[in-house]
């Protein structure tokens, strides 16, 4: 799906201003010398958070509350969630994507095995949506190219030479807030004998290695109750 129209608290990211760089700190998280993650809190607004969301039920709408991930292979009883995959238009995503990437630019790695931060995000936003009793149990993420809707808005383009070397999660709702139960993203160290979870927090971002040897492993937790997980 495409959406050619992004909500206002998203549309004006790019003419508003951004959070403060000295109010964004990097928090590591230790999973061993050998894997990588970290978030990074209030990289997203609240309304930013709530437009993100409204985004995802728009394109849940659309398929009929799908739990098919487009491009995504699990097996059978890995990813328990309705999933909601989507590009801004070609038009809208470097305002978009431009503006967030500022906001943490500074806060990621320059570089990893070697290859330089690209300068743009890759575009595809994939909103997962757990509801009473979902889950994603546990995985690494794989390699996937960077990518953008084309310019007609009928397919994606490809960039050459430019793989993903993070996942980055927005967490979108949380139980002070909004009420959500559970949901906790578990991170393993290497050999999967200790973890860290980390607990939705509106408008944080998580980040963390795929698609390489030091992939970290992790699951999104349950969900418990009728709020559900964006």
């Amino acid at each position: 799906y495409t959406i050619d129209e992004l909500p206002p608290a998203l549309a004006r990211m790019k003419h508003s201003s951004p959070p403060p760089l000295q109010s964004l700190q990097r928090t590591d998280i230790d999973l061993g010398p050998d894997r990588l993650a970290f978030y990074i809190d209030n990289v997203l607004s609240h309304d930013e958070a709530d437009a993100l969301a409204s985004c995802a039920e728009a394109v849940l709408e659309h398929n009929g509350h799908s739990r098919l991930a487009p491009g995504i292979q699990t097996p059978p009883g890995m990813r328990i969630n309705e999933a909601a995959h989507w590009y801004p238009s070609h038009a809208l995503a470097p305002r978009f994507f431009g503006a967030l990437f500022d906001r943490f630019r500074s806060l990621v790695p320059p570089t990893l095995d070697g290859l330089p931060l690209h300068h743009r995000l890759s575009e595809k936003i994939a909103h997962f949506k757990y509801g009473d009793g979902d889950r994603f149990n546990r995985h690494v993420d794989g390699l996937f190219p960077g990518q953008g809707a084309n310019e007609a808005g009928d397919g994606v383009d490809e960039w050459t030479g430019v793989v993903s070397g993070m996942s980055i999660l927005f967490y979108l709702n949380d139980g002070p807030n909004d009420g959500l139960i559970g949901g906790e993203t578990r991170l393993w160290s290497a050999d999967a004998s200790k973890y860290v979870d980390v607990t939705p927090a509106k408008g944080r971002a998580l980040f963390f290695r795929r698609g390489s040897y030091d992939a970290v492993l992790h699951a999104g937790l349950p969900v418990s109750g009728g709020v559900p997980k964006y």
